[in-house]
């Protein structure tokens, strides 16, 4: 199941249903839900569905006194206030009809809503729909999303804001009602994960949202925060996704008017203010330079077909690509010649109207690739990378494992060189400090001031380390803890030195792998592994017990004594699934569900994980997190950091 398709067809059916009712429609939305809906489908859809305009309630509408409204709301107080502003004169009221859709739940929590739309006598007498369709997160990609909250990493260590997590569960239980999913929730064994894994426990007990979910009993919600891997958070990843959001700086969250020249969170200034656009320069019919949009997405094919493969072998894939494309154009064939560029290929090819999308969509991947390389060649990224690769493995290229000592001089070589810049310094620095234990305070300092550091990066690097997230890094899988005495426990050591099963699978890794720069792999890989499984540490990741359906065993026994009870039928809604809709949903609902939520944020390295495993293991494995992470996102979070 395709929790964005998912979304699509349950928002599809909603406005179908509205439109089949009210003639002309017209669809008024806040900044954040525009997000919520940007995300699952194109302004363009929505048209072909009978919305005749989509506009934001902040700005200035025309009276359209002939159409019913339909509100797509966050539910916050003030917007429904604002909406309400549409209807406070009651000979001149903007609209004819109402319907509100709210994006979450408005329930206990929020009954100053309730309460607001029961006192307005005029609203209720135009409101024909008021339903709230549980979709309060960003449906990123068919097997991802992200939380719709401006949360720094930090704000999680610790928790300041006691509400914070209830409102987090509740926008989680929301993608598991997507999912037609009521998982068994099992959790790391932190504190954070601890409280948030009993809150959404409480959120699913109070609420009756998943009981008819019809989801496979033996779905599993796994809650895990940033200790799991700090690491992947600063090591370059050459996925093309990956690098591409990396070293381009393209924003994961929607920008905010800037002063000219001012970084935002999320990407850089050359890329627009929207969250995963790109823009890139194209030469039109005229031969001119023309600027062109695009949105990374999954309705582009090609994104779809490259961005989990290795940046050098998309390199070739595209250039083969352009060559078969043109091969089966006969026309295009004639225009390009005996030319052999890609870049050449597509100059030639630009006068042709019948495959203009077709040639854009080219012209955006040449354009990201040969960014991609210029940038990596510009900054010696390659050159950092071999060394990240050997802090985060403590294994060479040849499979032979590495000492401190031998490490710590290939970082040094790095750190005090001028050629390289202060991003890279700072985040192969934090490697260090991540994959090294017992580093004295004074060694710490002394390696800062040799890589002469700004004062933002310094700053960046201590705040950090002084959230101590990296010294809950679990050790999920099997430790050989071999002989400890008291001198030991001081002394300088790689965090895998223990763990000899994982030195001896990054030394199989390194004699196999196809690129040297590919060899540290997301934990998050061996925690699915081992969930899907069975072999999971309970005690390190225990389960919320849930009295009314057992222990998992008990479930799965359950399952295969009796077999899939047929589901409960219940009067139909104006919110139902068509029947087609239902018959594909339960065929997909026959699949196991693994759904990964990360507090503190997710990263392109393991989303590429969640694809390949899902293939791998014949799952539907589902990842999420309160945010989507880049290193560039967490320097822009950092300089926020209170008393920073």
């Amino acid at each position: 199941m395709s929790l964005k398709q998912n979304c699509r067809e349950r928002l599809f059916n909603v406005i179908e249903k509205i439109t089949q009712v009210s003639k002309y429609v017209i669809m008024v939305v806040d900044p954040s839900a525009q997000q919520v809906l940007s995300m699952i489908c194109k302004s363009e859809e929505l048209l072909e569905r009978g919305v005749s305009l989509v506009e934001q309630i902040d700005a200035k509408r025309n009276k359209l006194q002939d159409f019913d409204c339909m509100y797509f709301l966050t539910s916050k107080l003030e917007i429904v206030e604002r909406m309400l502003e549409d209807f406070k004169d009651e000979q001149n009221a903007m609209y004819k009809n109402v319907h509100i859709l709210f994006t979450s739940n408005v329930g206990k929590k929020n009954k100053e809503i309730l309460n607001l739309l029961a006192t307005s006598d005029f609203l209720l007498k135009r409101m024909k729909t008021c339903a709230c369709f549980n979709i309060s997160f960003f449906a990123f990609e068919s097997r991802i999303f992200y939380l719709d909250h401006e949360l720094n990493l930090y704000d999680f260590y610790p928790v300041k804001d006691s509400n914070m997590l209830g409102d987090l569960a509740l926008e989680l239980l929301s993608v598991c009602a997507c999912l037609k999913s009521n998982p068994l929730v099992r959790y790391h064994n932190s504190p954070l994960c601890r409280k948030f894994a009993h809150t959404f426990h409480t959120c699913v007990s109070d609420s009756n949202i998943l009981n008819k979910s019809g989801g496979n009993d033996e779905d599993v919600l796994l809650i895990l925060d940033r200790s799991i891997d700090c690491s992947i958070l600063f090591a370059h990843d050459y996925a093309y996704q990956s690098l591409c959001y990396d070293v381009l700086r393209i924003r994961t969250h929607q920008g905010k008017k800037t002063k000219p020249g001012v970084h935002n969170e999320g990407g850089g200034a050359d890329q627009g203010e929207d969250a995963h656009t790109v823009c890139f320069e194209i030469t039109n019919n005229d031969k001119r330079k023309e600027i062109k949009k695009a949105t990374l997405s999954e309705e582009d094919n090609l994104w779809t077909k490259y961005r989990h493969t290795h940046i050098q072998d998309v390199n070739e894939m595209i250039k083969n690509d352009i060559t078969s494309f043109t091969e089966k154009n006969a026309v295009a064939k004639i225009k390009k010649k005996n030319v052999l560029n890609p870049n050449e290929a597509l100059h030639a090819l630009r006068s042709l109207p019948q495959y203009e999308n077709m040639i854009e969509k080219y012209w955006l991947h040449v354009y990201l690739c040969d960014n991609s390389f210029q940038i990596l060649q510009k900054k010696n990224i390659v050159q950092v990378g071999m060394v990240e690769q050997d802090v985060c493995c403590n294994v060479d290229t040849y499979g032979k494992e590495l000492t401190h000592t031998k490490n710590c001089k290939s970082v040094m070589s790095i750190i005090t060189s001028n050629d390289y810049e202060q991003e890279e310094k700072a985040r192969l620095l934090l490697l260090y400090f991540i994959n090294y234990e017992n580093v004295s305070e004074l060694d710490k300092a002394r390696l800062i001031e040799s890589s002469q550091l700004g004062l933002l990066m310094e700053n960046f690097i201590d705040h950090f380390l002084n959230l101590k997230i990296h010294h809950d890094t679990c050790n999920h899988v099997e430790k050989h803890t071999g002989e400890e005495n008291s001198s030991a426990t001081c002394k300088v050591s790689h965090v895998l030195e223990k763990n000899k099963k994982k030195i001896k699978h990054y030394k199989n890794v390194a004699k196999n792998a196809k690129y040297e720069l590919s060899r540290y792999e997301p934990n998050i890989r061996d925690i699915i592994m081992e969930l899907h499984e069975d072999t999971l540490h309970k005690g390190q990741f225990p389960f919320v017990q849930d009295n009314n359906r057992g222990s998992p065993h008990q479930v799965k026994e359950m399952n295969a004594s009796e077999g899939k009870k047929p589901a409960n039928v219940t009067r139909g809604t104006v919110w139902g699934f068509k029947s087609a809709e239902r018959k594909d949903a339960t065929q997909s609902g026959s699949r196991k569900k693994i759904i990964i939520f990360i507090l503190g944020g997710i990263t392109f390295p393991e989303i590429r994980q969640a694809y390949e495993l899902s293939e791998q293991l014949g799952v539907d494995v589902y990842l999420g997190g309160t945010s989507l992470l880049t290193s560039e996102v967490l320097f822009q979070q950092f300089r926020r950091f209170p008393g920073g």
